[in-house]
């Protein structure tokens, strides 16, 4: 059995069970659209400690990084700020405008999705991967889009590469085709690539799957094959899989039926060339941690 056949196989498993992320992607799902969401806005609460901050401008890529952010603000109950960052045009009244008014459908569609998210915006001129770093010091999350085509082959690096390998926080880069997902999306693992017990990518998806109530598969290269290992650690139902391929093409394979990769910036595991290609290459949102 191959690793999508045997990710797909703990899938089955856990159809029907619902989970705090699969809840919060369905009332996503049941928003209208960015360009007719809801004009009600209710009173924000109270801020608390954490950000989670996004970068948006008007294109479907960003709409979905917006929601990505959305999500994760409301498992962790922390603040959600959106930034617009506009070029050498954004000095000029009607750039202004049109960035002002994207934020404000951006920010009428996180309160069509939730009432408890306290979200922000701000509106900043310049070079979208340097504002977005600056902006993101005292972020405990950063969620950037990524294209996906030719777009990023023509013109180099993208802003969510840029930001994924210079921010020095954790950084979520949202990649999926299409969104929204189908059906059973929320009910996906997340999924690690692992050497050890202890990295810092293990930490994070341990307690990533714990907020969002899902399982975690942990990926680890060996050449002696072992039985796969299932296990209950804090909450969190972990499967253990011993792979033949290297962790980056198991990770390519895996992110098929994943909700999420977890990988670390600079890691021993999974070096920076590695998590570089995934965040370039995987088929769903990819944490970058470390």
């Amino acid at each position: 059995m191959d690793r999508i056949e045997e990710l797909r196989t703990d899938r089955e498993a856990i159809r029907g069970r619902a989970s705090k992320y699969s809840d919060a992607v369905n009332r996503y799902l049941s928003v209208a659209g960015y360009r007719s969401a809801p004009t009600h806005r209710p009173a924000p609460i109270a801020t608390t400690t954490g950000l989670v901050l996004v970068g948006a401008d008007d294109t479907p890529t960003s709409y979905t990084a917006v929601d990505h952010a959305a999500i994760e603000a409301d498992l962790r109950g922390w603040h959600l700020r959106i930034v617009h960052a506009r070029r050498t045009g954004g000095v000029l009244p009607r750039a202004r405008d049109d960035g002002s008014r994207l934020l404000e459908r951006l920010i009428d569609r996180v309160h069509a999705y939730s009432t408890t998210v306290p979200v922000t915006s701000r509106l900043v001129v310049g070079s979208p991967a340097p504002r977005l770093l600056a902006e993101a010091r005292n972020a405990g999350l950063v969620v950037v889009g990524h294209r996906h085509g030719v777009t990023g082959e023509i013109f180099g690096v993208s802003v969510g590469e840029r930001v994924a390998a210079d921010h020095s926080g954790t950084v979520l880069v949202v990649r999926i085709p299409g969104w929204p997902p189908g059906p059973d999306f929320g009910q996906r693992p997340v999924v690690v690539g692992v050497d050890g017990d202890d990295s810092a990518a293990v930490r994070f998806a341990q307690e990533e799957a714990r907020l969002r109530g899902s399982d975690l598969v942990l990926v680890h290269a060996s050449r002696t094959p072992r039985v796969v290992r299932t296990e209950v650690v804090d909450g969190v139902t972990r499967h253990l899989r011993f792979v033949a391929e290297s962790p980056a093409d198991a990770l390519a394979e895996a992110s098929y039926q994943a909700a999420a990769l977890v990988v670390e910036r600079h890691g021993s595991s999974l070096p920076g060339s590695v998590s570089r290609a995934l965040v370039q290459g995987a088929h769903c949102p990819v944490f970058v941690v470390g």
